[in-house]
């Protein structure tokens, strides 16, 4: 059995022991074991070229370690992801390489569960786990997160979770759950309701996050700004995407009086680039007066519910930090904002303008436009074979085959270059 050690821990330490004991259990047992510290690679963050879907198909653009990376997780049997918790989800190294797993699927998208999620690339796909080494202060609400998080990601990536584990747990234990396939992977989980945000005395100052791996030519700098045109105060924007100024950041988050932070879904989660300024906010938990903290998701999915999941994450952090939480921002279908005509954002817009007018006015944010932005939150199950159907049209694939033939890449679309 071919096995593939994902170890996203970011300094040595006895986490790393673990998963040497847990190696050594199962090399005993005849098994071929691929242990990839990720620390020791030369990895680049996912920064949403594209490249691995319309230039190069299935292979990422940066030729970076990810290439060796993927390739070694397409063709186990098992992957396992493994990471001490950092601010409540795994380190943002793990999270950096997961993103770099976007070459392994099809930018076409297909109907699973009845949602729309990416089509496969290769004919099979390894099972997979996960495994993270507590905080001094995760709960169970914490674990609850991450697994669901984890399963979503699971599913995009044409698999199933079969477990989510703590380094607590034996580690023979974790190598008979690898070795031996469970008859019933993890539930998915079930639909989550939209977390509700606290109302503030109304702030006269933004700090914006802009969490956009595109930097400034992003979806997500649209939103903020339109949001922060509707409070009409005084606002910066701080672009994570420059993440040797991680310092700087956390200075200005530590001094706003309000902060928001927006991103685009990145494998059901935030972007590495996004993680990475989360875990430098370590420091400040426990901090008091840490500002009023709200969010912005925006993803290429159309419905709404891709998103729910990374908020109930966002609505633990801001507690875990000490902040009021304000609310998060859901859209789907928000890939295409960039491109499309002023009139066809007026609506998008003028609810975004409301949302940041109504933070000024009153300190919170009007549930009904949270809810006009998120829609469709999801597609009703008898629009499921009229999807199908539409998703079996050439023009359901045109922006993406568009970009495939400016390229030359069209005849490789369906490339599998990590095949064996």
């Amino acid at each position: 059995m071919k096995i593939t050690f994902l170890n996203g821990n970011p300094a040595p330490s006895a986490f790393d022991a673990y998963l040497t004991n847990l190696q050594s259990a199962l090399a005993a047992e005849g098994h071929t074991v691929t242990r990839i510290d990720l620390r020791d690679q030369a990895l680049r963050y996912c920064v949403g070229c594209w490249g691995c879907w319309v230039k190069t198909p299935g292979e990422c653009l940066s030729q970076d370690y990810s290439v060796v990376m993927d390739q070694a997780v397409i063709n186990s049997d098992f992957t396992l992801w493994a990471a001490p918790l950092k601010m409540g989800y795994p380190a943002a190294l793990l999270k950096m390489a997961m993103d770099k797993h976007l070459p392994l699927i099809h930018p076409y998208m297909v109907v699973d569960q009845g949602e729309a999620h990416h089509q496969k690339r290769y004919e099979r796909y390894p099972r997979v786990g996960l495994l993270v080494e507590k905080e001094a202060d995760t709960d169970e609400r914490d674990l609850q997160i991450v697994t669901d998080l984890y399963c979503r990601t699971a599913l995009n990536m044409k698999t199933r979770l079969e477990f989510a584990l703590t380094s607590a747990a034996p580690a023979a234990d974790v190598a008979g759950r690898i070795v031996a396939p469970h008859p019933q992977p993890l539930p998915l989980p079930g639909s989550l309701a939209p977390t509700v945000g606290q109302t503030i005395a109304p702030p006269q100052r933004l700090t914006l996050f802009n969490g956009s791996p595109r930097g400034r030519k992003g979806n997500t700098p649209i939103f903020l700004s339109e949001f922060a045109r509707g409070f009409g105060g005084e606002s910066e924007t701080h672009n994570l995407i420059q993440a040797r100024q991680v310092d700087e950041h956390v200075q200005a988050f530590a001094e706003a009086e309000c902060a928001w932070l927006g991103f685009p879904l990145y494998t059901d989660a935030m972007p590495g680039v996004v993680k990475h300024f989360i875990d430098a906010l370590q420091p400040l938990v426990g901090r008091k007066h840490n500002p009023p903290l709200g969010f912005v998701v925006q993803s290429g999915f159309p419905e709404g519910l891709h998103s729910r999941y990374i908020e109930h994450y966002l609505e633990k952090l801001a507690a875990r930090l000490g902040s009021p939480y304000l609310g998060t921002i859901v859209k789907g279908n928000g890939e295409g904002v960039r491109i499309m005509s002023p009139e066809a954002n007026r609506a998008l817009f003028q609810d975004l303008q409301g949302l940041g007018a109504g933070l000024a006015r009153e300190g919170r944010l009007d549930p009904q436009a949270l809810a006009r932005i998120a829609a469709p939150e999801r597609y009703p199950t008898y629009l499921g074979p009229v999807f199908r159907l539409f998703l079996r049209l050439p023009v359901a694939h045109g922006y993406f085959d568009e970009m495939l033939k400016k390229n030359g890449a069209y005849e490789r679309r369906f490339a599998r270059p990590f095949a064996p």
